[in-house]
């Protein structure tokens, strides 16, 4: 069971040029809806008691939509870093709030995947179960593209076609393995688990795309009048 569910949001997405100049990533509209709405809708089936979006990039306007709202029986909270800290650092400063069977995952990436499917995951005592992907599409990590996983264990591999697919289960464990000065969670905490052998990991099959750059921008500008959003924030 998933108790808690964080969400990076705090990027600055300056690869989208002028279209984040007053707009966070996650909140740029397609078909009328904030794209966060869109990965709101495929994580809620987790039902989770929390979700938490770690805001920095005008996070005001997350605060606004999102804090204290409700989608179906599970609370959205907003935390407000006054730093930009990264993946790793934003981990870091909600540290409090993980709990066993925590998801992680990116505020910028669209998953098409039935989530009630690692609704059973059992982490045991590793920190981190990660879920790779084929890496067909795009490498969204220099770092975590080429990967081999052997009975749930994941080495670093030369050439590969597995990935990182930027969703995670935390435990609490992994507050022993982040600090105040960690930044990345891809470049720093990732690789490291790696190397202790402190990850579990699973290959899935599911379809995501990153929308932090034009061209994937334009590709879910398509891909989401395709997509019922019924719910309403309460």
């Amino acid at each position: 069971m998933i108790k808690n569910i964080f969400i990076f949001v705090g990027g600055r997405g300056t690869r989208l040029g002028k279209l984040t100049q007053r707009t966070p990533k996650p909140l740029l509209l397609f078909n009328r809806r904030p794209f966060l709405d869109y990965l709101l809708k495929g994580i809620s089936a987790l039902k989770p008691k929390k979700i938490y979006l770690l805001c920095f990039y005008k996070s005001e306007q997350f605060f606004k939509k999102y804090h204290l709202k409700k989608i179906s029986n599970t609370q959205i909270i907003c935390i407000k870093e006054a730093l930009a800290l990264g993946t790793a650092g934003s981990l870091f400063n909600a540290k409090k709030y993980i709990e066993n069977q925590t998801l992680v995952c990116n505020g910028d990436t669209f998953f098409d995947y039935d989530f009630e499917k690692i609704k059973k995951i059992n982490l045991k005592k590793k920190p981190m179960h990660m879920f790779c992907i084929s890496n067909h599409n795009y490498k969204s990590n220099k770092k975590l593209s080429n990967l081999s996983i052997q009975k749930e264990k994941i080495k670093f591999k030369r050439k590969s076609n597995i990935m990182n697919s930027g969703i995670y289960i935390i435990n609490k464990n992994i507050r022993k393995f982040i600090n105040k000065n960690n930044y990345s969670l891809e470049d720093e905490i990732i690789p490291n688990l790696i190397n202790n052998d402190e990850i579990i990991a699973k290959k899935i099959e599911l379809y995501s795309l990153d929308i932090g750059i034009i061209k994937n921008y334009k590709k879910f500008l398509t891909i989401s009048k395709k997509i019922k959003l019924s719910f309403r924030l309460i």
